[in-house]
């Protein structure tokens, strides 16, 4: 069995670029572009799904209406959840870090 890919921590290196000419603009941008490419990514996926059902002859909106979670299955999504949230609120989570350690040498 293969190893399972170790994770790497993004930190980008260096000035974030200024476009706005003020960093809380260019953060929403940036966060609103992070939700947009997520919510892309899942649409594509949704409607792939969809397609391929369609082409088995399968009907999945009454199963899907209907479908009940085991706690394993919640637990993933809550996982995805705040995966999700970490990606679109990376500069703000990171501000956050930077501004909790400045407090802390003051």
């Amino acid at each position: 069995m293969a190893a399972s890919p170790k994770k790497l921590t993004r930190v980008a290196r260096g000035k974030r670029p200024v476009l706005f000419g003020d960093g809380e603009g260019d953060m929403f941008l940036s966060m609103i572009t992070a939700l947009t490419t997520e919510l892309m990514v899942m649409r594509d996926r949704l409607d792939t799904i969809e397609r391929v059902a369609a082409a088995k002859g399968v009907i999945l909106k009454s199963e899907i209406d209907t479908f009940a979670f085991d706690e394993t299955a919640l637990a993933e999504r809550d996982a995805a959840r705040k995966a999700l949230a970490d990606r679109v609120y990376y500069l703000l989570l990171q501000q956050a870090e930077r501004h909790k350690a400045a407090e802390k040498k003051s």
